[in-house]
């Protein structure tokens, strides 16, 4: 999960990636990144549709105020989740215009963004993330089971959908894939997602399609750890939904 936080002061910034952080492992959640800015224009000209599941804006700065922001926003993104930071509700009539999912009042405490979270369901907004392929075809990140490097060739294979092959080098997927913990890549030429793993044996992963993926010997011990803290993150979040 991606959150892009914008402010034009930098002291409420660092303090909200803070608490944003410890939210978040309070909750279960790790391996999300939250990118600061300080100012509407600066995060405009970085931002692209789908780079962001959530974005927080402060309301009431310089040039850009976080509506205008929120505005030009819409026109492209119907989907990401917009949050309103700010100290007062004169705007809050404004916010439905932008269908702002939720506000927060400064001063922001760690429990209002436990709140806003809650309110907002990373589950359900990581269940419908996407990416961009170099193809511009676009996938849900949790519709892939696995993927297969071959002759300058990726097979995706898909939880709902057919195939999909794309001619793409490994090393360009697995900077793709891999900043997303639920990603591993447990033998050359191959990724697999541990959100469609049934089971994981001393040399394979077996997947829900009963597809077996190897695990090479030298990977083995990172790949047990990775799919340890995966399923212990995930039970957590289930025991505090």
């Amino acid at each position: 999960m991606r959150i892009a936080l914008v402010d034009n002061e930098r002291d409420q910034l660092s303090k909200l990636s803070e608490m944003i952080a410890g939210a978040l492992i309070a909750m279960g959640y790790s391996g999300c990144e939250a990118i600061s800015f300080d100012s509407g224009e600066a995060f405009l000209s970085h931002w692209r549709k789908g780079d962001f599941d959530i974005v927080i804006l402060d309301i009431f700065m310089e040039r850009l105020s976080g509506l205008d922001v929120a505005r030009r926003i819409r026109l492209a993104d119907e989907e990401v989740s917009l949050v309103f930071c700010t100290t007062s509700n004169e705007f809050a009539s404004e916010s439905y215009e932008v269908n702002a999912q939720y506000y927060l009042h400064k001063p922001v405490e760690q429990s209002d963004i436990i709140a806003m979270f809650q309110r907002l369901n990373p589950d359900r907004l990581d269940r419908v993330r996407t990416i961009r392929l170099p193809d511009g075809h676009s996938v849900i990140l949790r519709n892939i089971l696995c993927t297969d490097y071959s002759n300058h060739v990726i097979t995706f294979y898909m939880e709902k959908e057919d195939v999909y092959r794309l001619r793409i080098s490994q090393s360009q997927l697995e900077e793709l894939l891999l900043p997303y913990r639920y990603f591993f890549s447990p033998i050359k030429g191959m990724i697999v997602n541990f959100y469609g793993v049934e089971k994981m044996t001393e040399n394979s992963f077996i997947l829900h399609n009963n597809m077996v993926i190897p695990i090479a010997r030298k990977k083995y011990k990172d790949a047990k750890e990775a799919y340890t803290r995966f399923r212990f993150e995930k039970l957590k979040r289930e025991a505090n939904s």
